[in-house]
């Protein structure tokens, strides 16, 4: 399996480093709401991918420019795109007012716009997606807490603290002394997927980075590893 190192390049943002002996060359990969990351063979150090990155800025910006744009393109919501967290429904309702406004009850969240703005209104469209990621982090502050409590528990691990963060390109993550970060994102997967990204960050714990060892420890308290990992595939951490 890949080991993976997330770097922040100036101009660039977040890129990911993958070291692999199943690589047989150096180079830089991207694609819409999957990020930009690195191949690089087992004998190269990541200071390669480093220098690489920065030898090709010019070449990935160009690429990035058009990813970005297809990332936005791809953004429209409407009452035909519907859109679900794991506890509400995505429902616009145009109506005669000069505001915009957003609520929840009974498992939806209503935005009301002004009936004479088109649908695809940057502002509202901005307001919109503003208005799930609040809606996602109230969710996620609200279980996730819960969740990564009854699995520690159930499988005897322990960790410092957990936070809920709006990541752009990671489900979870786990600092050298326990502390838990997890996407609010996770809010959007099947409870399958989301328990596996919180049994993962919780295997960090006890082995810190993504050797054979820490692979046999996860399939140890997850069932179906092999199948749930190429489902999350299917996912991202960017509302699409």
């Amino acid at each position: 399996m890949p080991v993976e190192k997330i770097i922040i390049l100036e101009d660039i943002g977040e890129v990911s480093l993958k070291r692999d002996r199943r690589f047989k060359h150096l180079s830089i990969r991207m694609a819409p709401n999957k990020g930009i990351w690195i191949n690089l063979p087992a004998d190269l150090t990541y200071q390669d991918g480093i220098d690489f990155a920065n030898q090709n800025k010019e070449w990935i910006l160009n690429k990035k420019y058009h990813k970005d744009f297809q990332e936005k393109k791809n953004s429209i919501f409407s009452e035909e795109n519907a859109f679900q967290t794991k506890f509400h429904r995505l429902k616009l309702t145009g109506a005669k007012t000069k505001t915009f406004s957003a609520s929840l009850h009974q498992g939806l969240l209503n935005v009301i716009y002004p009936n004479h703005l088109p649908i695809e209104n940057d502002q509202l469209q901005n307001f919109i997606r503003n208005s799930i990621i609040e809606t996602l982090g109230r969710e996620a502050n609200y279980y996730l807490p819960k969740r990564i409590s009854i699995l520690a528990e159930k499988h005897g691990f322990t960790f410092k603290s957990i936070k809920i963060k709006n990541t752009k390109s990671r489900w979870g993550s786990c600092t050298y002394d326990n502390k838990i970060n997890l996407s609010l994102h996770l809010m959007r997967l099947p409870e399958e997927l989301s328990d596996m990204v919180i049994l993962h960050e919780l295997c960090h714990t006890m082995v810190k980075n993504h050797s054979k060892c820490f692979w046999d420890l996860l399939e140890n308290y997850c069932d179906d590893l092999s199948r749930k990992r190429k489902e999350i595939k299917k996912y991202s951490t960017q509302i699409i």
